[in-house]
Formats: C-alpha cells, structure tokens, sequence
C-alpha cells in the first residue's frame, strides 16, 4: 500500500493531467461554466495531442532499438567469422565441432564436413584439461602442421533452457614466427666458456722445454680442430687457460657428443707418464657477456672441484655435468694446508665458541674430522661442540671417545646446538659440502660464520658464503684434511691417545685399509697421528664387528647378481644399516671381475644406495642421477618414496646411459 501510495505522487505527466481536470471540474462549481468547459476543453485536447506524441515516440524508439540490434548482430557475426584467430566452438560433452571459422578449418587441413568431427579426430591428443580447471590459457603449446600455436578458451552455455549444453570456445593464436624468431635469438647468443688444463704443472714437471712446447702444440691444435666449426673467439689468456666465445646453438652438438674434445685431450701424454685432462666451465642464459662469465668460473671451479676431466655448464639455476671418467690427482704440495690451518685458527681465535657437524647418520670419517677440529679449538682455548643425531654409525666410537674426561658434554644434539650457539659462533662442518645432508641445516643457516672442509666431490646445493673453504676432493678423507691442520696448529704431545684414533679410523675406514685412494699424503698424515698416540691394536678393537653385522654382510653378498659382466647389483629387501650396506658393497670388489658394486635395500620409506668402485667406472656420476653423490669410487645415495624394484630400474638406467 505505501509502495501503491508514494507511486501516485512520482512526477510524471498522467498526474498532471490529473491536476488539470480536478481544477476543470473545481471551476463547474465555484466559478463560471464557461470557463469550466474552456479548460475542460483545453485539458481534453492537450492529452490527445500528448498520447498522439507519445506513441510516434514510443514507435521510433522501437525502430531505433530495432535497427541498433541487427546493427550490433550484423557487425558481431562479421567479427566472428572474420575473427583474426582460429576459433573454435566444441561441446564439452561429447567433444563434437558444432562451429569454426575459415581460419580454423585452414590450420587443421580439413574443410569437408568438419563439423562431423570431433575434436580429437581432427587435432589428436590435444588436452582439454586446463579449461577445466578454470584457466582461460592453456600452459602448453601446440604443434599442428607444422606451426605452433598458443591456446585460449573460455566455457558457457548455450540458451536452450532446460537442455542446455556447456559448450567450449577454443581460440588459438599463431605464434610460428614468434618461436623462430625466439629460437634464433636464442642460438645466436654469446655463450662464454673458460678451459683450463688441470694437472699442468704435474705434467711439465721434469719436462725440459722443447718436450713441453710440443705438448702445449698439441694441446692447442686439438682444441682449435674442435671448436673451428663454431666460428667463435678463442683466446689463451694464461699458460693454462683459455677463453671461448661462441654461439648457444654450437652448445646442442658439444652436449650430443658429451664433449668429446675431453677424450681427444687425454690421449695426449707427457713423458713422465701423466694424460693432460681438461676442465670445461661454461656459462649460459646470463643477462649480459660478464655474468656468463661469472657463470664459466663458477662452473670450472665446479669441474674442478670434482677431480676435473669433465664439462659443466652453469645457467641461472643450475649445474650440468659431463664426463668425470678420471679418478683424482693427487697434489704433493701442503702449501694450501698451511695456509688453510692458520686462516682457521684465526677464525677460531676470534669466535666466541666453535660447534662441529658432519652429514646425518655421521660415520668413522665425520666423527674423526669432528674430534680433530674439537683438539684444534682446545688448544686455542675456545670450548668446541660436536652435533650429532639420533643416527649414526660411529657408535663404538663415539662410546670410546666419550669416556674421556675431557669429552665429558662435548657431543651435543642438534636441537641443543641451536640454543649453544650465538652471532659469534663459528659452525665448522666437515665431510660434507652439501647443506641438505648436513646434521643441522637450521643451525647452518642460522651461523654468520661457517667453514667447510671436505674431500667429496662438489654437489650443485653445496654450501655457499662460508668464510673459510678447504676443499680437497683428491684426500683419501676429511680425517686427512684435517691431519694436515692439525700438524700446523697443534703439537702430538697436545692430542689424545683417543683423538688420534678416532681421526685414524676415519682414514683406514675411507681407503678400505689404505687399498683405495691412498696417495702419499695420506701416510704421512697415519705417521703423524701414530707419533701423537695412535694405538693400532686399540684400533682394530674399535673397528670390530659383532657376530650379527657379519652374518648380515655375508647374506648381503650372497645375493648379488652381475650386471654387464662388470657390475654387482644386490637389492636386499630385510633391514641393514648404512655402514653394513657400505661394508658388503667393498667386499663385493672382492670378487674377480667386478668393477663396481650397489647395494640397495630399505630404510623406512626411502630407499639406499651403497656403491663402490675399483677406479674404472665412476659411482657419483651414476648415483647422482638418483640424487646421490660422493666421490668416483665411493658413492651413496637416498631415494625417497619408491619401490626397491624402482629404484634398481633407475640404477640400471645410469649405468647403462654412464657405460
């Protein structure tokens, strides 16, 4: 009723009407009639004339309406037919074309009864999955007849009432020329790479200069014969270095043939019975020539932290590996080791404390570097920590070393470490380099200042910023690195009976009883610590096994199977442990013929892998392809989530892709 009320007093023409006649019809009574019928009159005629206007309006409104409708159809069903994309409408339902334009019909090469067909018939595997999603670009593109084209869509439904359909709108763009233009810039740019002989001094040792003329001559003639094609600048700038410019698309062809510059060089040999090798750096995908060259040295310093004799290639984001088929050369200088020890003791001095980390599940060789560097901040009179988890399997010798007084507190487990440490606190981490395997990563990252010393070979997460980087992948082990130190810092009359042997076990454990990677460095560093109170017999009891451990191993070998002829594979299903799966992979290399061995089997959800390798195949290259690493012949690695047959299946891959 209010809504009824409040509608008659809107200010519209009926209502003055209305007005007009009540004073018409006021002036019959209270004024004279004559002028009552005038304006009865008046009234009447005004309304006629006013209903006649508003019809003509109303009528030429309509035709206007009318005209501007077929108008906007006209120019939308031109716009849709002359639209500048291929388009497409498809019902979701059964996928059947139900219209296209000519644009359309050219780009699939079908103009008879295209609207016959289904969508797939007329473009096989294209996926519709993005649009129902709800995203109105599909992420990938497609390919058809040879173009490439990007995809859009959006879905609605068609005015049929109760039957409507959801129908699809396709719309796709040519982007052909785009690609090829993207394509070429891509291939015509500057990529930048730094070569280096790597064992250069070791092989002009004892060479007088006629003999190393020659070989720098064959040197350079090889390398000019391998990058000719190219066309790119080539440059030595240093006795041992050179600088190659050339265009991304030459790269395609290196990576085919896996550099095969590297087995060209190392046929060449000095006289003193040494192979030149080469390390490769190269840098790709930076934003001007002096960031790929960044990238180049980061990527030779990455060869050359593997043991050299291998390419890499450094982009925004990651590392690419190529070949590695060289085992380490051993470096006779210890002038790095003396500058390294006294940089760490003025990092130590100048520390308010020191805590110690190796990888999870710390073995033999990381509790003995931990122990060394804990003997080292001793001496300095700074309190050390040493962080080890749950996991381990040193623990005969953490027991050992535990009962020493002066280790009393000293082991610490990580979740302590965190509350120990302070912005002062120096975090050194041993026989590791990659921050993802290290016992704490949140203490790692929460440090200021860190200092790595390791001998694996360098991972792609290894750990940056660190203030301090003694990285030696030629050391049979870090308890070697670490003895080297130790011979500069601190006096044998300074180190404990228990000391000494634990960082001995660490080196007996990694050369296998000095049968495997064993240079003559790593018996100097066995004189040192056998000065310093090394007991061997005390030795051998903490490298003891108990009963079970040796019948596991044995059961671990009695399922080995070869593979190649050369390779010994064993995927135990029961539960091991790291260090038995470690111990049946070396005993394994016992046996005539076999080359390298793996040793897979199950620890919770993940799957691990112990290899070994007498020198002729290299184990991390294989194993870092399932996310592993470590050295050419002593690799491991963890593959979470899979079955063992899984993982063996992958395993056989690397091998066969390595071989």
């Amino acid at each position: 009723m209010n809504k009824r009320f409040s509608k008659m007093f809107e200010p519209r023409f009926r209502l003055c009407f209305i007005m007009l006649f009540l004073f018409a019809a006021a002036a019959f009574v209270f004024s004279d009639i004559r002028v009552a019928i005038a304006e009865a009159v008046i009234c009447v005629a005004v309304y006629v004339i006013f209903i006649s206007a508003s019809r003509k309006r109303a009528r030429e409104m309509q035709k206007y309406i009318e005209e501007t409708m077929m108008d906007i159809s006209r120019a939308s069903k031109d716009a849709t037919l002359n639209f500048p994309m291929a388009t497409a409408v498809i019902k979701l339902e059964t996928n059947e074309l139900i219209w296209s334009n000519a644009l359309f019909e050219g780009m699939v090469e079908h103009r008879d009864r295209i609207f016959e067909k289904h969508l797939f018939d007329l473009i096989p595997e294209f996926d519709l999955g993005w649009i129902l999603e709800g995203k109105s670009e599909s992420p990938y593109e497609a390919e058809i007849n040879g173009k490439n084209y990007r995809v859009f869509g959006n879905l609605f439904r068609s005015d049929d009432g109760n039957d409507a359909e959801v129908l699809i709108t396709l719309y796709w763009l040519d982007i052909t020329e785009y690609k090829s233009a993207l394509t070429e810039f891509e291939n015509s740019r500057q990529t930048v790479s730094v070569i280096m002989i790597d064992n250069y001094s070791e092989i002009m040792d004892g060479l007088n200069d006629a003999e190393r003329s020659a070989i720098i001559a064959e040197v350079d003639k090889r390398l000019a014969e391998w990058i000719a094609p190219a066309e790119g600048i080539f440059l030595k700038y240093e006795r041992d270095k050179y600088l190659y410019i050339f265009k991304q698309c030459y790269l395609e062809e290196y990576t085919a043939s896996r550099f095969a510059v590297l087995d060209s060089i190392r046929e060449i040999e000095s006289k003193n019975g040494i192979k030149v090798t080469l390390s490769i750096g190269i840098g790709k995908d930076g934003q001007s020539f002096r960031e790929n060259h960044r990238y180049a040295h980061l990527a030779v310093d990455m060869a050359l932290s593997r043991g050299g004799d291998q390419a890499v290639i450094r982009n925004k984001f990651n590392f690419e590996f190529f070949g590695g088929r060289t085992k380490e050369l051993e470096k006779r200088t210890k002038v790095k080791s003396r500058v390294m020890a006294n940089a760490l003791s003025g990092l130590i001095k100048d520390s308010s404390g020191v805590m110690i980390m190796g990888h999870k599940n710390a073995d033999n060789d990381s509790i003995g570097a931990a122990v060394g560097i804990a003997c080292i901040a001793r001496k300095l009179g700074k309190n050390a920590y040493i962080v080890v988890g749950q996991k381990t399997s040193a623990e005969a010798l953490i027991k050992k070393i535990q009962s020493e007084p002066t280790y009393d507190g000293v082991f610490i487990n990580p979740e302590d470490a965190l509350i120990e440490a302070d912005g002062d606190t120096l975090v050194v981490v041993v026989d590791i380099n990659r921050k993802s395997v290290v016992e704490s990563e949140a203490l790692l990252e929460s440090a200021n200042k860190i200092a790595v010393i390791d001998h694996h070979r360098r991972g792609t997460d290894y750990i940056e910023g660190a203030v301090l980087n003694f990285h030696e992948p030629y050391a049979s082990s870090a308890c070697e690195l670490i003895t080297e130190l130790m011979q500069y810092t601190v006096e044998t009359r300074d180190v404990l009976n228990v000391e000494a042997e634990a960082i001995l076990s660490g080196i007996v454990i990694d050369t296998k009883k000095f049968t495997m990677k064993t240079g003559v460095r790593t018996f100097e560093a066995a004189a040192y610590l056998r000065r310093a109170g090394a007991d061997t017999v005390e030795l051998k009891r903490i490298l003891q096994d108990d009963i079970d451990s040796y019948v596991k191993r044995a059961e671990i070998v009695k399922l080995a199977r070869m593979y190649r002829d050369k390779v010994a594979i064993v995927e135990y299903n029961g539960s091991s442990s790291r260090k038995i799966a470690a111990q049946a992979a070396d005993e394994l290399l016992s046996i005539r013929g076999v080359q390298a061995s793996f040793v897979l089997y199950r620890d919770g959800d993940s799957v691990i892998i112990s290899a070994r390798s007498l020198g002729d195949i290299n184990v991390q290259v294989i194993l870092e392809q399932l996310g592993g690493g470590g050295h050419f012949d002593t690799a491991g690695a963890q593959v979470a989530n899979k079955k063992l047959e899984e993982v063996s299946a992958e395993l056989v891959a690397a091998i066969d892709e390595n071989l």
